[in-house]
């Protein structure tokens, strides 16, 4: 295993190891608050994009207005663009 220490995790040891019982049960709290907010958030965006996809296809089919198909389709292409973008750059 390649453990590398980084000046933030130093820091954050150092700092920990300064802390009262209390205090690093709050320092822990406060680290699984955040870990459980990312995993929510990550699943509303999880099921968010597909909403949106599907609310966009039905104003293209459903309504017999050529601005929104145009509008809609226009919008659908740059969503689709942008989360594929956005997931080569996380990875």
């Amino acid at each position: 295993m390649n453990k590398e220490i980084t000046p933030e995790k130093f820091i954050e040891k150092l700092n920990e190891m300064r802390m009262t019982p209390e205090e690093k049960k709050l320092a822990e709290a406060q680290k699984l608050g955040e870990f459980i907010g990312k995993t929510i958030a990550g699943i509303i965006l999880l099921f968010l994009a597909p909403t949106i996809i599907w609310a966009v296809l039905v104003f293209i089919f459903g309504l017999n207005l050529a601005w929104v198909k145009v509008f809609g389709a226009y919008f659908l292409f740059n969503f689709i663009k942008n989360v594929i973008v956005r997931s080569f750059k996380n990875n």
